[in-house]
């Protein structure tokens, strides 16, 4: 198709999913059915041969028409139609493959691509201006201090019937076979399917819950029958996905585990950190061989990242100077074993991880893809569990109007994937692959 009618025909179309827009990829602005993250970012500059480049911009065009299909599904009925039928979808996949092609031949262009290509981070510049970000500093770092503190104390709980375990549908045989992950043309290990599903089989977490409520049953968001957002305690799920890191300059896959709570709930009114919906985010780096060499965590939010490294891990920690405390404990379980990991009751604090396995009854979970919250079953057809900021409405905290000046926009809100800012000293993001070797040698 003609240049100028790809133009139209992508306008067209975020025109009419713009109150639908997905936050999880960044549009490259003058590039038209491309999006990027912070992986891809992190790579363009370095793509040097028509290879890499083609695979690159595929890349960037698989996650626009990901990302454009989850929009269109949350059209009216009509336009959807209009924008799923054979025809439209025909012309956005040749105006994407015609952008790879004429981009993939000029590198003048390809440049400006790459540019545009960078992700703006999740910081506002005018909150941590105007509110006077320099001297909210010392309270943010003893904050965080506590906490870390707070951690570094915790003694292995004792397992009893009160804390209620889960454990995923035990694995068949393949999913103990060795595994060996190769490299594609842009240097990022790669499984197929099936080696895929044996990784996430053989490190999915097992869990144990402190019980205070029904608050501590990891469940399923969902929408109800009237369009509101719901949670269901009986569909008890882990969703994953995956990305890469670096680490001394070189690539490593990465599983990540996401679990939900219904909420945390308020022991008073005023409590900064309670709210609607929690959870945990267990994220597993590997080494070639599939093993783990590096675990961290978040919650949703993007809040309390911790860092917990495997007995026969080579990394090392170091804190480097200006950047904000990190909590990291070295592990007495190897990479080679699933951990089990003890949450606290309501806060729903990770507060040990070791391999014991719990001679109590557990509840089986099930594990499906992360970006199933995209694209969750709606009165109207679907919708995602975030809105267009990447924030889940109606997950708003208290705290934000502690931490605004820091720059992170709802401090506390639950948050998609490729959102999470992590720092409220300086700037750092969950998905940023080269945050990681900023932490470890």
């Amino acid at each position: 198709m003609p240049v100028d009618a790809c133009v139209a025909l992508f306008s067209d179309m975020q025109s009419a999913t713009e109150t639908h827009r997905d936050a999880q990829y960044h549009p490259l602005q003058g590039f038209p059915g491309l999006r990027s993250d912070r992986i891809l970012a992190t790579l363009g500059p370095s793509l040097h041969s028509p290879e890499q480049r083609r695979l690159w911009l595929q890349r960037l065009a698989e996650h626009d028409a990901e990302a454009s299909r989850i929009e269109i599904a949350q059209l009216a009925p009509r336009p959807q139609q209009l924008w799923l039928s054979a025809p439209r979808q025909t012309a956005l996949k040749q105006c994407r493959q015609t952008q790879i092609e004429r981009l993939t031949d000029d590198p003048a262009a390809f440049a400006r691509a790459v540019d545009a290509a960078q992700m703006p981070d999740d910081y506002r510049d005018g909150a941590r201006t105007f509110g006077l970000y320099p001297l909210f500093k010392p309270l943010y770092r003893s904050l965080i201090a506590a906490w870390q503190r707070a951690a570094a104390d915790v003694i292995a709980p004792k397992d009893t019937p009160h804390w209620l375990g889960y454990q995923p549908v035990p694995t068949t045989p393949v999913a103990q076979q060795p595994i060996t992950l190769h490299e594609d043309a842009l240097g990022l290990p790669q499984a197929d399917a099936e080696q895929l599903e044996a990784l996430f089989a053989r490190h999915a977490p097992w869990l144990k819950i402190e019980q205070a409520s029904r608050n501590d049953r990891i469940g399923s968001p969902r929408y109800d029958n009237v369009g509101a957002r719901d949670f269901n305690p009986l569909q008890t799920r882990l969703y994953q996905h995956t990305s890469w890191s670096q680490l001394n300059g070189r690539w490593h896959l990465q599983l990540i585990y996401q679990f939900w709570f219904s909420q945390r709930p308020k022991p008073q009114p005023l409590d900064l950190y309670g709210g609607e919906l929690d959870g945990l985010l267990w994220r597993v780096t590997l080494d070639r061989n599939g093993n783990a060499v590096l675990y961290d965590s978040i919650h949703p939010c993007g809040c309390w990242h911790g860092f917990y490294l495997p007995a026969d891990s080579a990394l090392r920690f170091r804190q480097p100077a200006g950047e904000e405390q990190r909590l990291a404990q070295r592990l007495t379980l190897n990479g080679e074993q699933a951990p089990t990991l003890w949450l606290s009751a309501g806060e729903h604090r990770l507060q040990w991880i070791d391999g014991r396995r719990s001679p109590y009854p557990s509840v089986t979970y099930q594990r499906t893809a992360l970006n199933d919250l995209r694209q969750l079953p709606h009165p109207q057809g679907q919708r995602s569990l975030y809105a267009s900021d990447g924030l889940v409405p109606g997950s708003e905290r208290l705290e934000r109007w502690l931490l605004w000046p820091s720059g992170v926009r709802s401090a506390g809100a639950m948050r998609q994937w490729g959102r999470h800012a992590t720092a409220f000293i300086g700037r750092a993001h969950f998905d940023d692959p080269q945050l990681l070797q900023r932490y470890f040698q």
